[in-house]
């Protein structure tokens, strides 16, 4: 930990099997919002869009760099909760706010949707969407809806571009693969260091630069 420095957030990430508590700073936070926000240029949203982000207070570090990379671009961001109960307000949102992309939808917000009387597929029409792993292979065989991925490697998150290439912030962390996973390190100073977590992703690390032109590094999943 950074001698003299206290966090101004605390949320957590899952690793082996627990739950590990993440103290980090807001400037931090801001630093990992940079690489997000060139992937987010590279699907084109109008300024002034709203864009809705799908999560639980725990993901605030996972989360909160992809809300302030869509304020560094002009854009709003606005919150619904990933759970089956909070879906309904997902819908209502996607629908007022007219949203072109929504971030964070899982299994969980599929099926609450339905409970709901919504369908998703008409819910996230003409819509960009990054599904988690657990409702990616659901939204991806939507009709008129632009699936994208998003891999959470602990507290960090890979996010698929508009041209299908996974990147994560490659200034702020390193990954190695090991033992058939993917491990997160931090390479920047951070209120709390991160050293060879296992993510649980089963993931390969590309040496190739994607069509976009984003810098970040590149990974596979499967």
């Amino acid at each position: 930990m950074i001698s003299g420095s206290r966090p101004d957030v605390v949320g957590c990430y899952h690793s082996g099997g627990m739950t590990h508590f993440h103290p980090a700073r807001f400037d931090e936070l801001e630093r990992q919002s940079i690489g997000i926000s060139r992937i987010l240029r590279t699907f084109n949203f109008k300024p002034e869009s709203t864009i809705l982000v799908v999560s639980i207070v725990p993901e605030i570090l996972q989360f909160a760099p992809f809300e302030k990379a869509v304020q560094q671009l002009g854009m709003y961001g606005i919150n619904a909760e990933s759970t089956n109960y909070d879906a309904g307000r997902i819908e209502s949102i996607a629908r007022q706010f007219d949203t072109p992309a929504i971030c964070g939808i899982g299994a969980a917000s599929l099926e609450g949707l339905k409970m709901f009387g919504h369908d998703p597929e008409k819910v996230f029409a003409g819509r960009t969407v990054w599904a988690r792993p657990d409702a990616y292979d659901a939204v991806k065989a939507m009709d008129g809806v632009d699936a994208r991925r998003i891999v959470i490697l602990g507290p960090a998150v890979a996010y698929e571009c508009a041209h299908g290439g996974i990147h994560y912030d490659s200034r702020d962390w390193s990954l190695s693969g090991q033992r058939g996973t993917l491990h997160l390190s931090s390479r920047m100073p951070r209120i709390t260091p991160v050293a060879d977590v296992d993510t649980g992703v089963v993931g390969a690390l590309l040496d190739t630069a994607c069509t976009c032109g984003t810098r970040e590094n590149l990974i596979s999943v499967g």
